[in-house]
């Protein structure tokens, strides 16, 4: 089978992005941990008011980018990723009621809303969630099954979250330190980003996605194998999908959560797979939070913004070498960037990568 060029052709992204560190962050509740909180209010989801909202935000910018027209729109399906969108319409305290997810109605909501097409997925695999949406959107259009997608990953702050990681002892008071020796845990983010990948490039098209690899570890039921094996065998399988070496890899834009097992596996992998080639990194989280399972879509639209603004923010604890277990990306020169690895491993040992490629017209 021939496969088609899948075209990143605009993206739009709300969130907590390139501030500085931890001076982004709120303390929420009376529970004294750090997340960052990109949203005014706790979403209450319930009746779709506000959250459609935020929706019309992102993506009636994104549709008036490329004049997307009613006929433009029935032709394009929707990918969601979430790690817990339907948990903010739940009310913690049990009040007897038969609870169901919402993240289904959520979709059905957007198709009716925009006009979408009516086939639509929602995905829900951790961490990896919006990834594997983009993931798998780019595959059916480069298969000839579909034209034009519409991925979307979102991630409102809810307690029931903030408790979870808070019981894990994963979450950092000092700020979320990618990479850094001396990493102490995650700080938690919200977000909303959306992609629109079609089959025909559009005449402000940036980017080509190449496709990528996903794959769960079954060596534990909470993480992945600290030695780099899975992550380095699912960035392998990246590569051959996307019809590259390692050694055509610029930059790498790490998962890099900064949780002790999570970024020992991801260095193990990267010395794995590129061995004495050493592309350098480029990290978001340090500056949105681990936005869960938004986070893949939403820094594929930040990478975007960055190549279009040739602008990349290094955070501070990132400019000592020494205390880094593999260097990072100081001063980019987006220029010479051609083509990005794009690294996503989520809780549960769903692990994936893309391949992001500088489309020339």
């Amino acid at each position: 089978m021939t496969l088609r060029s899948v075209y990143l052709n605009a993206s739009e992204v709300m969130c907590a992005a390139l501030g500085t560190e931890t001076s982004n962050s709120v303390v929420t509740n009376e529970s004294e941990i750090v997340a960052f909180k990109s949203f005014r209010d706790e979403i209450d989801n319930s009746p779709f008011g506000d959250i459609l909202a935020y929706f019309d935000q992102l993506l009636l910018p994104l549709f008036a980018k490329l004049s997307l027209t009613a006929e433009d729109l029935k032709t394009t399906s929707l990918f969601l990723g979430s790690t817990s969108l339907d948990i903010s319409a739940v009310d913690i305290g049990a009040s007897g009621e038969l609870w169901l997810s919402t993240t289904n109605k959520i979709n059905r909501a957007l198709v009716q809303r925009y006009g979408l097409n009516d086939l639509e997925f929602t995905f829900s695999t951790a961490c990896t969630a919006s990834a594997n949406a983009c993931l798998y959107a780019t595959r059916l259009i480069a298969q000839g099954k579909i034209d034009n997608a519409l991925v979307i990953g979102c991630e409102f702050y809810n307690p029931l979250t903030v408790e979870g990681f808070k019981s894990l002892d994963l979450i950092s008071q000092s700020g979320l330190a990618a990479f850094a020796k001396g990493r102490s845990g995650l700080v938690l983010g919200e977000g909303l980003a959306a992609l629109y990948l079609s089959a025909n490039a559009a005449e402000q098209c940036q980017f080509k996605l190449l496709g990528g690899a996903s794959a769960c570890d079954t060596y534990s039921l909470t993480m992945t194998q600290e030695d780099g094996t899975h992550i380095a065998q699912v960035i392998t399988d990246a590569l051959c999908y996307a019809g590259i070496s390692a050694d055509d890899i610029d930059v790498v834009k790490i998962h890099g959560t900064a949780t002790l097992g999570n970024d020992e596996a991801e260095c193990n992998a990267l010395t794995r797979v590129f061995n004495q080639h050493q592309p350098p990194l480029i990290a978001f989280k340090p500056f949105t939070g681990h936005t869960l399972g938004a986070c893949g879509v939403i820094e594929i639209a930040l990478y975007q913004q960055c190549q279009q603004q040739q602008n990349y923010t290094v955070a501070s604890y990132a400019h000592d070498s020494k205390e880094l277990m593999w260097p990072f990306y100081l001063k980019p020169d987006f220029t010479q960037v051609n083509t990005v690895l794009l690294n996503y491993f989520g809780f549960g040992g769903n692990n994936a990568a893309l391949v992001m490629q500088r489309h020339k017209a």
